[in-house]
């Protein structure tokens, strides 16, 4: 990429207010959002956002960058049922108090783009948990400017999580599709099952880690455990996180993964601290179907069942 020219750096004196503009399409120019550092959030956590400002245009895309980029950017942060988030106090009071503003000219050629970052938590005022969906208004006239249109972004999904402990951070957990908190429950063994194999088929990674013993899966594995054992304790967490993200995404353990057209569960046996569950599970393919038998080694642990192991058995395909 090309060096962004910088025209010039100017002095305005405005006095600004609280400006409602419409959000609407520059033609050829995209502005899009993402996480810069991607994190578990909690109420008041640091949350940087990196915006990136690209010319699909043919001719150069001007616009005016402000020192102060709170002139520059909003965001829009609502909850799953459409209500939007407060500002925050600091972005009230930068909009509506009487300055002196800073901006420069920047130009962009053709397929150039301009990034930087701005911290969401000074925007948005993010007092409780839940899941949130984040858009954000980029104005390169600057709000309150001559012609006050603003580009729209693509949107985010936000999760913040509850402030808890370490030990309720790891038993909380939010449900995707209401952004209710999720609480394990004392099913018996096969009902667990059913309920990690049914979060599996609708995608839901949070529901289906919540009776999925981490630490003993990992474990299962005698290389990963012997390499476990070496680390220190915060450096295990940080592997437990790391192996999570290779399940969801079939680094390892590809069967445990593996989405199930349909299954039917066959047998249970347990006693007060372990229990065998045993599914048949189908998977449909556009040519064949296989079925698979499926043992899962659950382990009880203050009243709550989880999996820590399980075995696969291939039954055939027609």
């Amino acid at each position: 990429m090309r060096p962004i020219r910088i025209i010039a750096m100017v002095l305005l004196m405005i006095i600004t207010g609280v400006v409602v503009a419409v959000a609407v399409p520059a033609r050829d120019i995209e502005v899009s959002i993402r996480y810069e550092d991607k994190q578990i959030y909690v109420p008041g956590s640091e949350i940087l956002v990196k915006f990136t400002i690209q010319n699909g245009r043919s001719t150069t895309y001007r616009f005016r960058m402000a020192e102060n980029r709170m002139f520059n950017v909003e965001f829009d942060v609502r909850t799953l049922s459409n209500v939007p988030l407060e500002p925050a106090p600091h972005f009230t009071t930068e909009r509506t108090s009487n300055q002196q503003l800073y901006y420069r000219d920047v130009a962009l050629e053709p397929g150039e783009e301009f990034a930087f970052v701005e911290n969401l938590s000074d925007y948005v005022q993010i007092a409780d948990p839940g899941i949130f969906v984040v858009t954000a208004r980029f104005y390169p006239d600057l709000v309150g400017g001559e012609d006050g249109v603003a580009v729209a972004s693509n949107s985010l999904s936000m999760t913040i999580r509850p402030d808890l402990t370490q030990d309720e951070r790891v038993a909380a957990q939010l449900d995707e599709r209401t952004g209710e908190l999720l609480t394990r429950e004392s099913l018996p063994p096969d009902e667990v099952v059913e309920y990690v194999i049914t979060a599996l088929q609708d995608g839901a990674w949070n529901r289906y880690f919540l009776y999925v013993d981490l630490e003993g899966l990992l474990q299962s594995d005698s290389a990963r455990a012997r390499s476990y054992a070496r680390l220190a304790d915060q450096s295990r967490q940080i592997r437990l996180d790391a192996f999570a993200d290779e399940l969801q995404t079939a680094l390892v353990d590809p069967q445990i993964s593996a989405i199930p057209t349909t299954f039917q569960m066959v047998r249970t046996t347990y006693d007060p601290t372990e229990a065998a569950v045993i599914v048949d599970e189908v998977f449909r393919f556009p040519t064949y179907s296989e079925t698979k038998r499926y043992t899962y080694f659950l382990r009880r642990r203050d009243r709550v069942w989880y999996i820590y192991d399980y075995a696969v058995t291939n039954l055939g395909t027609e």
